[in-house]
């Protein structure tokens, strides 16, 4: 009975020693990762947007502002200057270039990290809202890159294409005329119905007004006329009123 406690006991003194030596690798690789990622060098990217980003210079030991063009970065890029320091500001070592910096830090695109993009076919996530999707007004954005894209033109009814700088666009916006036309096309067919049905009552309105006005107008001119012809005077009314006068006196 004592040797199988004894057993026990050292099968569990063997996982205890076991899980803390699998912590403390896998706590060596976390922070040689972070080391790792500290070294590389900036990577502004192929794109061409202009997103401000920060840096760890190992050389220098600082971090220092440089512009994103967007994609194909690396993990030494930061939203903030705090972001960096906290990561990498006890980090030392020389800057690693070129291909190396990638073998060691592959492409995890820091945009991951950024707010979502607006300019994505991909709606099924988002409750659908015409006015965001298909109303508003076509817009390129403040950064500089040169995506074609396709908006939707409620006033002509259908997907017209424009330039698309690479952030702070609006959901109407897509990367095809055809998804642009299944998005929109089929839900602009009540609006116009209802424009054809408001137009059409105000133009039964303003006839009706121009009708009445019409009818008014003509009364009105009658009724002058007769009134004019019951002052007019004929030759015998002029005798009739002389012989009156001259009886008088």
């Amino acid at each position: 009975m004592a040797q199988l406690c004894g057993l026990r006991r050292g099968r569990a003194l063997l996982a205890l020693l076991g899980s803390l030596l699998l912590s403390g690798v896998l706590a060596a690789d976390r922070e040689r990762s972070i080391h790792d990622f500290c070294l590389a060098s900036k990577v502004v990217g192929r794109c061409r947007a202009s997103m401000p980003r920060w840096w760890y210079n190992v050389t220098d030991g600082s971090c220092q502002l440089f512009v994103y063009g967007g994609c194909d970065g690396n993990s030494n890029n930061y939203m903030s200057k705090e972001e960096c320091l906290k990561k990498c500001a006890a980090v030392t070592g020389k800057t690693l270039l070129g291909r190396l910096a990638y073998r060691i830090l592959p492409n995890t695109d820091v945009c991951v990290s950024a707010p979502r993009r607006q300019d994505s076919d991909d709606h099924s996530s988002d409750m659908f809202n015409y006015e965001e999707y298909c109303a508003a007004k076509a817009v390129t954005g403040p950064c500089r890159a040169s995506f074609p894209r396709w908006y939707f033109d409620v006033e002509r009814n259908s997907c017209n294409n424009f330039i698309y700088g690479g952030c702070r666009g609006n959901k109407n916006s897509y990367r095809s005329e055809e998804a642009c036309m299944l998005r929109c096309f089929r839900e602009s067919a009540p609006l116009l119905s209802s424009v054809v049905v408001l137009a059409g009552l105000f133009v039964m309105v303003l006839i009706l007004f121009l009708g009445a006005s019409m009818v008014y107008l003509i009364r009105v001119a009658r009724r002058n006329q007769e009134r004019a012809l019951r002052t007019v005077w004929s030759s015998g009314d002029d005798k009739e009123q002389l012989v009156k006068n001259t009886y008088v006196l």
